[in-house]
């Protein structure tokens, strides 16, 4: 008895150290999470920044990535209906606070950029750590600011992150930048740089991006109608290369309407974000003329508000070497097209007719786009087509668009060229297409298809 006495409180010393281990272990689990759960901002998912007002993906999922220089924090946005915080890490940006003005200031800058390419690790010396992504700093706006520099990075680092102690790039520990990785695409993902966040509801981003989008559907519409005065009107300044887009727009716009021929621009995968001082809208244009499509670029454009509306204050081509003209590409698009309705009429018709029939799962018009000999995918015609149909019975919904068609067209033989976005209710691919024509009794048909690669990861 005297012995258990002695020992009685050895084991509640033995046990008692046994817990505290073990609630310190627990006490430490949020702290390793924390890089990847809201924190600073607090847990209201119903809180966003009022930088990233809305994203649109014809893709997948759309991102963004936010950085708060205050509170050194980097913060990965993905949207599908609503905005959801994917991960929020510890960065460090520049050591000398304030927006970068000038070349080694040691500043980050503070807007809205792109990441135009991406560096691996075996290409970067060991204090870039596992990789980098350039940003497109100085944009248009520094640049009219008198904003210079260059080499502003999101990168990893081999060294103990600390904050504000970068020469100006934004740094996150190697892990993350791994992490990052998977949301990047060059020139399409958004990095928003701020001092400070003003966290809001997504009810009032709604607002504001209704607001947008109308602007930006009505600067559409004055471009296809062909009012040239009103269209100018969205400008805060005319750029001068609106002239030449306008005298090769007129004529072909008049030979379209007259011709009966239905025509389109799409502004598709849209993100619309905020950053000192203006709205930045980034989206893919693509111009459609009967059942036919070319892709013009990605498109950035910077608004500044005028009273109860917007103007726009710049311009630019996203991703184009030399940063061209960014009518010129419009211009070679319609030109395109209205080459394609005159000097390829029938191949880029059966073109847009085997897309169509496709895509509204009618068979019978599709197997007709076919010659005899088909062989596509180790598959001859019968073989092809009861492919095609176990596939329009597994998916409730087909669309297959062509973009930026190419013809090569000889005497009785034909190639095309084109970029394929296949979307059904079970599968989406965007990648380059070929298809052989050959002309029997008077009509194209196709007698080889070839995929020649995806486009997207």
């Amino acid at each position: 008895m005297l012995a258990r006495t002695k020992s009685g409180p050895k084991c509640f010393h033995v046990i008692r150290a046994f817990l505290l281990q073990i609630l310190f272990f627990f006490a430490l689990v949020p702290v390793v999470n924390a890089s990847s759960a809201p924190d600073s901002h607090g847990a209201d998912s119903d809180l966003v920044p009022d930088s990233i007002i809305s994203m649109t993906s014809e893709d997948g999922p759309a991102h963004a990535i936010v950085v708060e220089k205050d509170t050194q924090t980097l913060s990965v946005y993905e949207y599908t209906d609503r905005f959801v915080l994917k991960h929020r890490f510890a960065c460090s940006t520049g050591e000398v606070p304030g927006k970068k003005k000038t070349s080694g200031d040691r500043k980050t800058p503070e807007g809205i950029y792109l990441f135009t390419k991406a560096h691996k690790k075996r290409d970067l010396s060991p204090i870039y750590g596992n990789g980098a992504f350039v940003m497109d700093y100085p944009n248009l706006i520094d640049r009219r600011a008198n904003r210079d520099g260059n080499s502003i990075w999101l990168h990893g680092t081999n060294k103990p992150l600390k904050p504000r102690d970068s020469n100006g790039c934004v740094a996150v520990e190697n892990g993350h930048i791994d992490t990052l990785a998977r949301y990047i695409r060059l020139n399409r993902t958004a990095i928003v740089i701020d001092k400070k966040l003003n966290m809001v509801s997504h009810e009032s981003l709604a607002a504001e991006q209704e607001g947008l989008s109308r602007f930006l559907e009505d600067w559409k519409r004055a471009f296809l109608t062909g009012d040239k005065t009103k269209y100018y009107a969205f400008y805060d300044r005319a750029p001068a290369e609106l002239d030449s887009l306008w005298q090769t727009w007129s004529p072909i716009r008049t030979a379209w309407q007259d011709a009966r021929l239905s025509f389109e621009m799409s502004l598709k995968n849209m993100t619309l974000a905020r950053g000192n001082p203006s709205v930045v809208a980034v989206f893919d244009q693509v111009m459609h003329m009967d059942g036919l499509a070319a892709r013009i670029g990605t498109k950035k454009l910077f608004l500044e508000p005028t009273g109860s509306t917007w103007k726009i204050v710049g311009e630019v081509l996203q991703g184009a070497s030399s940063n061209p003209e960014p009518t010129k590409p419009v211009a070679n698009a319609l030109a395109r097209l209205d080459r394609l309705q005159k000097d390829h009429k029938e191949t880029s018709r059966l073109i847009a007719d085997w897309a169509d029939a496709w895509s509204s799962k009618d068979i019978g018009r599709y197997r007709a786009c076919y010659a005899d000999d088909l062989y596509s995918r180790k598959m001859d015609l019968d073989a092809w087509i009861r492919y095609k149909k176990n596939l329009s019975k597994r998916y409730d919904s087909i669309q297959v668009s062509v973009e930026d068609l190419q013809i090569r067209e000889n005497s009785d033989r034909t190639t095309a060229t084109f970029v394929q976005r296949y979307r059904s209710s079970g599968h989406l691919s965007v990648g380059m297409k070929t298809i052989r024509l050959k002309r029997l009794g008077g009509q194209w048909r196709i007698y080889r298809e070839m995929w020649l690669g995806s486009l997207i990861k």
